[in-house]
């Protein structure tokens, strides 16, 4: 697992520096295979604010821009990049910059035009595999500010080898607590806030395995807008744990995967007929996964289905059936608890080994689920709009783990120490 320190510093007020809190992780038994730098080093990379963009005389494809580091400041940027516009603001490499790569930023023309500097990407920054473009940034970004202080890319990510047995820790908020108690420091979680409905729209749920599944929590959320795009903050914290950007209600599900522990998935709603229905596989059938393979079936395989179709592998990956594309306007939010000896002898049958079967096999908190379903409500009214019905939970609470307290006297657990 990949652990932004800053992300887990937001969670808890650690008395030690990164060296100390690896140290005290890896002798708690979470193994630290590797620390790295959360960006390359690069220098002089600053907010800039384009403030005009005219068309260059001698080529179709470059832009003249006029850029603002600071109000008396503006330089003049020969710019390709098919996103530069005027009002946006970018990372600006000003003369002098150093880049990943070792490229040095000078001053320079560009088919007869002069341009003092360069607009950069995440591509040019090392932030990225891929050019994409410009970076845009919030417009609420300073102007002039150094970008490494910006995005607080000065921050360590640190990768640790959990062993089956710690599932408590596969997130930011069990490490958190984890690290709390090594520095007898306090833990106070968060209090995520529950969101009114403002629609009454349910859809059913039908849980035929509950010992597969013991509790099943869904909402309706209509009226998403998926041209909304994840804000920095959440794309830096996602690619800074080692996944991709891929719209904003995929990044929220797979954000509070990260931050509490709880896989989740969402469908698109107006793919799905009838009701969830949480059951074995029936012989025969086949599904069409998210990473575009197609699987036949296994009895033993527990599936979420709706009235027609299955529409999941449970615990492990969504199909493409019912997948949130950017013509998605409604969504169900599942967030479920899955028994974890079911998802991980079928994870491994299929070799379908992902983020969420990588959780549900070691343990999810079965409590969690409601929770997950209310942070991930907020984020994605806060970012891409919509409407939220009410949560519907099915729960066997026989098959719930139950609380269990051990009495001990204190001289009897120092004498076994």
């Amino acid at each position: 697992m990949k652990l932004s320190e800053s992300w887990l510093r937001e969670w808890v007020d650690l008395p030690v520096d990164t060296k100390g809190l690896v140290s005290q992780l890896t002798m708690a038994g979470l193994e630290v295979d590797a620390v790295e730098d959360a960006a390359p080093d690069f220098q002089n990379v600053l907010v800039g604010h384009v403030l005009s963009v005219e068309s260059h005389p001698n080529a179709d494809n470059l832009k003249i821009c006029q850029v603002s580091i600071k109000s008396e400041d503006v330089m003049q940027v020969v710019c390709g990049a098919a996103n530069v516009r005027q009002g946006i603001k970018v990372p600006f490499a000003i003369v002098g910059a150093r880049l990943p790569g070792s490229v040095k930023i000078k001053l320079a023309k560009l088919r007869d035009v002069e341009s003092r500097g360069m607009l950069c990407g995440a591509y040019e920054l090392g932030l990225s595999d891929k050019s994409k473009g410009l970076l845009e940034l919030p417009l609420d970004a300073p102007v002039g500010l150094n970008l490494r202080d910006y995005l607080k890319l000065n921050d360590k990510i640190i990768d640790i080898d959990l062993t089956p047995n710690r599932g408590d820790c596969f997130s930011v908020r069990g490490i958190a607590r984890e690290a709390a108690i090594l520095n007898s420091v306090p833990f106070s979680e968060p209090c995520f806030s529950s969101i009114s409905p403002s629609i009454t729209d349910i859809f059913p749920i039908q849980v035929d395995e509950s010992e597969a599944c013991s509790r099943y929590a869904g909402r309706i959320i209509k009226n998403v807008d998926m041209a909304a795009s994840s804000p920095l903050w959440l794309q830096e914290k996602l690619r800074r744990s080692g996944l991709r950007s891929i719209d904003a209600v995929v990044d929220i599900t797979n954000y509070v995967m990260l931050e509490l522990g709880q896989p989740m998935h969402a469908f698109d709603l107006d793919k799905l007929n009838g009701g969830i229905l949480v059951r074995m596989a029936e012989k025969g059938e086949m599904l069409s996964l998210l990473d575009g393979s197609k699987v036949a079936l296994t009895p033993d395989t527990l599936v979420v289905a709706d009235k027609d179709k299955v529409v999941a592998m449970a615990g492990i990956m969504g199909s493409d059936n019912t997948a949130v594309s950017s013509n998605t306007c409604n969504i169900f939010l599942e967030s479920a608890h899955f028994n974890p000896i079911v998802i991980s002898g079928r994870s491994r049958a299929y070799g379908k080994h992902t983020d969420a079967s990588h959780r549900f096999e070691r343990g999810v908190d079965p409590k969690l689920q409601e929770v997950a379903i209310e942070r991930a409500t907020a984020l994605l009214l806060e970012i891409a709009g919509g409407r939220a019905g009410p949560i519907s939970i099915v729960e066997n609470k026989a098959d719930l783990f139950q609380k269990t307290e051990i009495t001990l006297r204190h001289a009897r657990l120092e004498q076994q120490l």
